[in-house]
């Protein structure tokens, strides 16, 4: 999906009234992945978009060294911006492109992942994507996913579906807007827990967990085989 410059501004002040939780949810995926202040770790960031998990992470942790991707121009120049102001030039590298354009020479000990497997078209892209990201990972190390999902319960997930839209509505989203963010949703290449976990299982993935729900949005952390 290409982002242009005000779009991209736009893109937290939207994701607040989409996501429940939003600001806290950077927060809730470092505890997952961070053990202790002091440790030394390798993190790769894919779809580092307004640069919210680089500087969650860099201010919390002063030793992790940061690598953001994104192939959005436009994101990239605010996550620099970011970067620029939160003073972690010297921990934090940007990419603008894809994970293949990542060298196979670095390996990383933690990748996240939030807001990205959606814009991946189909299945087997999405296995392609995943399989790529884990060449670049160390052996046992952990892929932190958040992202849309769907269930194979049409009734059970039509009633989230409602749901999330009336939050929206509660959060201050114009109808014109909910309307927008709901019509993308669905425009998205959802896929439901059941394959989402196939899908890992095949790319070179284990110990599936979930973490994180809400409404139509999940969180699972796994682990490179």
């Amino acid at each position: 999906m290409k982002f242009d410059m005000k779009k991209a501004d736009n893109y937290e002040k939207y994701a607040r009234k989409a996501v429940f939780g939003y600001d806290q949810l950077f927060n809730l995926v470092l505890s997952f992945i961070a053990e202790d202040k002091d440790e030394h770790k390798n993190v790769l960031v894919v779809g580092c978009g307004t640069g919210m998990e680089l500087t969650t992470f860099g201010n919390h942790m002063p030793n992790w060294t940061i690598t953001g991707v994104d192939p959005s121009e436009e994101m990239i120049k605010i996550s620099r911006n970011k970067i620029d102001q939160n003073n972690l030039n010297d921990r934090v590298k940007l990419i603008h492109g894809f994970v293949e354009n990542i060298s196979g020479k670095e390996k990383y000990d933690v990748t996240t992942m939030v807001f990205v497997l959606r814009f991946i078209a189909n299945y087997n892209m999405k296995k392609m994507f995943l399989m790529n990201i884990a060449k670049l990972l160390k052996p046992g190390a952990h892929l932190l996913i958040v992202d849309q999902y769907s269930d194979s319960d049409k009734d059970h997930f039509d009633s989230m579906f409602k749901s999330w839209r009336n939050f929206m509505k509660l959060s201050g989203a114009p109808a014109e807007l909910v309307n927008k963010i709901a019509v993308q949703a669905i425009e998205y290449a959802f896929i439901n827990e059941y394959d989402l976990q196939k899908l890992l299982f095949e790319s070179g993935y284990g110990k599936i967990k979930r973490f994180y729900s809400s409404f139509i949005h999940g969180g699972w952390i796994v682990q490179k085989q």
